[in-house]
């Protein structure tokens, strides 16, 4: 035998070896020596020792007294009290500095509703801060001309309204002398004029409390301004620098992390925005098919102030649930007491937006939103109640899409470690895997 053929040999039995050390390694069933018994030999998965007597008894005296399911309650009970008491002061914090905070919440929501324009016009060669201001100008503009368009309309309907309220009130009082009850003219004008009487007299006698009042109010009223003012110039400022520096504020926000945690965070937070876009996208279609198709039967049912309800429509869908059934009982009330055939008009209106909510609900939201956006009815329900209680209407409007980026940003957390551990498992597998095996020579005869 050559010693070509020894080092041959010796090659295929050195692979041979190091491939049977790996199926050891990764054999589920078998565990490596030193784990088994004392001979050295491999026990199966389900042969291990249990540890001695003496051995469980040792530790806490604890134990020997108190019952394992008692210790794991307690142990979860203090946790979670420590978790709501911080979840309960960050809540504190932050409404003690509304006029900050809310602010900021609405600047958010506003740039996620334009960035994706500016976006479009710096990627066609426009400079970003010109297309941020242009962005921004005109958003504000389109606000400012629909919000005076719908004040004009609502203080043009009024006195109409105001002759069908009375018209009602009117065809009431004919149904009650005449209905099915029957009730004498002169105990229903008696009715009304002693109503009318008390509300006379709790104006007389109330009317320093009123003056007090309205002066408080009036106060309130300037300050409220004055904080408005400032809210909006807050608003509008944020706003701007959000969608021209965003991505450099969050890369020097996440600087700030230790760097072990840096790029998890810069991916989730990427994700999260990208969540809170498509949400504002999804409600803003969401709002407007809600308020073009109630809108149009309250047209078409002549309802009046059709063109104000419509806007509080379109609004009140940004609020999922809680604002689309608000507004919608607003529209049936105003058909119930202003129109002339009020109980069949609030019948009709009624069912329009119980379709339309419908529709919404098994047909928009499930095509539009993704996985990463839906979020569970309760979870609704419970933000925009736990908004409202902090921060008022506002605190409704956006707790919803704040969690829809702890959502997103949950869910992308969750998908960066796991494709890091499919990287290093991959890393880990290639440089276990053995070097490629020689052929054998061909044996010369």
């Amino acid at each position: 035998m050559s010693f070509g053929d020894i080092v041959s040999r010796f090659r295929r039995t050195t692979a041979r070896a190091r491939q049977l050390w790996i199926g050891l390694r990764f054999n589920p069933h078998v565990q490596r020596a030193g784990n088994g018994d004392g001979n050295g030999g491999a026990l199966e998965a389900g042969d291990a020792e249990e540890p001695p007597a003496e051995e469980a008894d040792e530790g806490s005296p604890e134990h020997r007294y108190v019952p394992l399911s008692l210790t794991v309650g307690a142990s979860w009970s203090w946790r979670l009290l420590i978790i709501a008491a911080a979840v309960a002061g960050v809540f504190w914090l932050l409404s003690q500095v509304t006029v900050v905070v809310i602010p900021v919440a609405i600047s958010f929501l506003l740039a996620a509703m334009f960035q994706p324009v500016s976006a479009w016009m710096i990627r066609h060669g426009w400079n970003k801060s010109i297309a941020s201001l242009l962005v921004l100008i005109g958003g504000l503009g389109v606000v400012v001309a629909v919000v005076y368009f719908v004040v004009v309309q609502f203080i043009d309907g009024i006195p109409r309204f105001a002759e069908q309220v009375t018209e009602g009130l009117t065809s009431a009082r004919d149904w009650l002398e005449t209905g099915p009850l029957g009730l004498d003219d002169e105990f229903v004008a008696n009715a009304l004029d002693d109503a009318e009487g008390n509300i006379v007299e709790w104006l007389q006698n109330n009317q320093e409390m009123l003056v007090q009042n309205g002066l408080s109010i009036a106060g309130s009223t300037a300050s409220g301004l004055g904080n408005f003012f400032t809210g909006l110039f807050l608003v509008l400022f944020t706003t701007y620098f959000f969608m021209r520096d965003g991505r450099g504020i969050w890369q020097f926000v996440t600087g700030m992390i230790p760097a072990a945690g840096r790029e998890p965070m810069r991916y989730a937070g990427a994700a999260g925005w990208s969540t809170l876009v498509q949400y504002m996208r999804t409600m803003i279609i969401v709002a407007a098919v809600d308020a073009i198709a109630i809108g149009f039967w309250l047209w078409v049912l002549d309802v009046p102030l059709w063109l104000p309800l419509t806007t509080l429509i379109f609004l009140g869908a940004f609020i999922p649930i809680v604002g689309a059934t608000v507004s919608g009982a607003v529209a049936v009330v105003v058909a119930l007491i202003g129109h002339p055939n009020g109980l069949i008009t609030a019948l009709i209106v009624l069912g329009v937006v119980l379709a339309v909510q419908q529709l919404e609900s098994n047909l928009l939201q499930p095509v539009l939103m993704s996985r990463a956006v839906k979020l569970h009815p309760l979870a609704i329900v419970l933000a925009v109640t736990g908004g409202g209680f902090t921060f008022g209407i506002i605190g409704a409007l956006v707790a919803v899409p704040l969690l829809a980026i702890v959502n997103g940003t949950v869910r992308a957390l969750h998908r960066y470690r796991v494709r890091q551990r499919e990287a290093e498992a991959e890393e880990t597998a290639d440089e276990e895997t053995p070097e490629d095996v020689d052929e054998e020579p061909v044996e010369q005869r």
